[in-house]
C-alpha cells in the first residue's frame, strides 16, 4: 500500500448483573479521587483489539479478554468504538443501553462514566457504540479528541477497545491510542492480507504523527521535491532517506517506528498449517514494513466459544477452563506484566538518573576506532554501570551484541545506526559521527542473499 506524506439478574432496563450504571450508584467503580477526562496522572491502561476484516473475531476477543483482566481483581471498562456496527452489548449480555457513545458525542450527557453499564461479570463495566447516529459513525476530529481526553480520564485500571474493522482513520487513531494494539487475523488469505494492509496503514498513520513536527516535514518535502512521483515503501526506506539528508529530523521518526510493536494474533486455527501462518505474518511484515510486530499466539477453534456467543456471555466468563479461555487469560497476564515492567524501568531510569547528578562523572577511556564495539563496554564500565542497568536506562535491548559486535544479533542499519548514538550519547562518547561511522564500517552487509565483509 503506497502513500504519500502530503495529503445474569435483569433490571427495569434488561441489564445483566445489575442496573445501568448512572440508576445505581453501588454499580460505579468506588473512585481513588477526582475524576476529570483532563486527568492524566493514573490514567487507565488502554488495549486496543482490532484488525483490517470483518467476522475475524474482534469482539469475541474483546470480550474475554476484558473479563479476564476483571478476573485479576482489576476494575476494566470495555468500549464498543464501532459506531457503525457495535454489537458487543449482545456478547456480554447487556440489552441495548439507553445511552451510549452517541449521547456523549452530541453533548447529551456530560461524561463517559455516565455511559457505564455493569455487566454479569465483576469489576467489567461496558460503553456501548450502539444506536450511533449516522454522522456518528465518522466523528469529527474535535469530538474524536475528547472521547480521547474521556477515555484517558475514566477511573479504571483498564481500558479495553474493541474497534471496528477496515483502515478508516477514525479506527487507526483509537488503535494508536492504546498502549498495546492487539491484531486479530483467521487464517485465510483475505484475512491475512487485509490484516497486513491494516498494520501498514497504522503505522504510516503514526508515522504521520511525526511528520507534523516543522523539521520532519520539511526533510520530507526536501525527498518528495527530489524524487519525483515518491510514495514510502516501508518505515525503514523512509528514515533511510531522511536520514541521508537529516539525521536529527530522522530521530523522532525512527523513535516512533520502534514504539509501534502490536501483536498479531490468529483466531479460528484447524491445522499445524494454519498455525504458522502468524508467524509467516511477523516475518512479512518485518521485512516489509521494517517494524516489530510481535506475535500473541493462536487460539484453536474452540466449540465452547459459539456456545457461549449464543448464550450471550464472554467465552471467558462460561467457560472459564477451555484451551480459548485460557489462551485469553494469559495474554491478559501479558499485559500486565508488560505494564508492570514499564513501571520498574521508569523507577529505575529515575534512580539512575538521580545517582548521576549526585556522583561526579567518572573518565572515559582514549577514543578507540579500531574496536568500537569493545570501546563502549568499557566505557560503561568506566562509568560504573551494569549492562543491565544501561539497558534499562537506554530501553535498548541489543546493547550486548553491540558492544561485543556480534553483528547477525543486530538489526537493520537504519535502526542501529540510532541505537549507536542513542548509546554513546549516553555515555558521553565523543566525536559521535566518527564513532558511528566506524562501528558500521565494521557491519557486514547483505548482498544477494548473503552476508559478505565490507572491505
Amino acid at each position: 500500500m503506497a502513500s504519500s506524506w502530503g495529503t445474569l439478574a435483569r433490571d427495569p432496563h434488561g441489564e445483566r448483573g445489575g442496573s445501568a450504571f448512572g440508576a445505581d450508584p453501588a454499580a460505579r467503580p468506588k473512585r481513588r479521587g477526582p475524576a476529570s477526562p483532563e486527568r492524566l496522572v493514573g490514567a487507565p491502561r488502554i488495549w486496543a483489539v482490532g484488525g483490517g476484516k470483518g467476522g475475524v473475531g474482534k469482539s469475541v476477543v474483546a470480550s474475554s479478554l476484558a473479563a479476564a483482566l476483571a478476573g485479576t481483581g482489576r476494575r476494566c471498562a470495555v468500549i464498543d468504538v464501532d459506531l457503525g456496527g457495535a454489537n458487543l452489548h449482545t456478547l456480554l449480555g447487556v440489552s441495548r443501553p439507553r445511552r451510549t457513545l452517541s449521547h456523549l458525542l452530541t453533548g447529551e450527557v456530560a461524561s463517559l462514566d455516565e455511559l457505564m453499564v455493569q455487566t454479569s461479570v465483576p469489576n467489567l463495566w461496558l460503553v456501548s457504540g450502539d444506536q450511533a447516529l449516522l454522522e456518528m459513525a465518522n466523528p469529527k476530529h474535535s469530538q474524536k479528541e475528547m472521547l480521547f481526553r474521556h477515555i484517558r480520564g475514566l477511573d479504571v485500571d483498564d481500558v479495553v477497545l474493541d474497534l471496528g474493522a477496515g483502515c478508516a482513520f477514525n479506527v487507526l487513531d483509537f488503535f494508536l491510542l492504546a498502549r498495546r494494539g492487539i491484531v486479530v487475523v483467521t487464517p485465510e488469505p483475505t484475512a491475512l492480507e487485509n490484516a497486513e494492509h491494516f498494520l501498514r496503514a497504522a503505522l504510516y498513520r503514526s508515522l504521520r504523527i511525526v511528520a507534523k513536527r516543522p523539521e520532519v516535514g520539511a526533510a520530507i518535502l526536501r525527498i518528495r521535491a527530489g524524487r519525483r512521483g515518491w510514495r514510502v515503501r516501508s518505515a525503514r526506506e523512509l528514515i533511510a532517506l531522511v536520514r541521508e539528508i537529516d539525521p536529527p529530523a530522522a530521530k523522532p521518526l525512527e523513535e516512533r517506528a520502534q514504539a509501534f510493536a502490536p501483536l498479531l494474533l490468529v483466531n479460528q486455527v484447524q491445522t499445524a498449517e494454519q498455525r504458522r501462518v502468524g508467524a509467516q505474518l511477523v516475518a512479512a511484515c518485518r521485512e516489509r514494513l521494517g517494524v516489530a510486530i510481535e506475535l500473541a499466539g493462536s487460539l484453536d477453534s474452540d466449540p465452547n466459544v459459539p456456545v457461549a456467543v449464543a448464550q450471550q456471555q464472554p467465552a471467558f466468563q462460561a467457560f472459564p477452563h477451555c484451551a480459548f479461555s485460557r489462551h485469553l487469560d494469559g495474554l491478559a497476564r501479558r499485559l500486565l506484566r508488560e505494564g508492570r515492567d514499564a513501571a520498574r524501568e521508569r523507577t529505575l531510569e529515575s534512580s539512575l538518573l538521580r545517582v548521576q547528578a549526585a556522583s561526579p562523572r567518572r573518565a572515559l577511556p582514549p577514543l578507540d576506532l579500531a574496536e568500537p564495539g569493545a570501546y563502549l563496554r568499557r566505557c560503561r564500565e568506566a562509568l560504573g554501570f551494569s549492562l543491565d542497568e544501561m539497558t534499562e536506562r537506554t530501553r535498548i535491548r541489543v546493547l550486548d551484541p553491540i558492544e561485543s559486535e556480534r553483528f547477525e544479533l543486530l538489526p537493520p542499519e537504519v535502526y542501529l545506526r540510532g541505537y549507536l548514538l542513542e548509546y554513546a550519547r549516553e555515555l558521553g562518547v565523543t566525536e559521535l559521527a566518527r564513532f558511528v561511522t566506524s562501528y558500521l564500517e565494521r557491519v557486514p552487509r547483505v548482498d544477494a542473499g548473503r552476508r559478505t565483509s565490507r572491505e
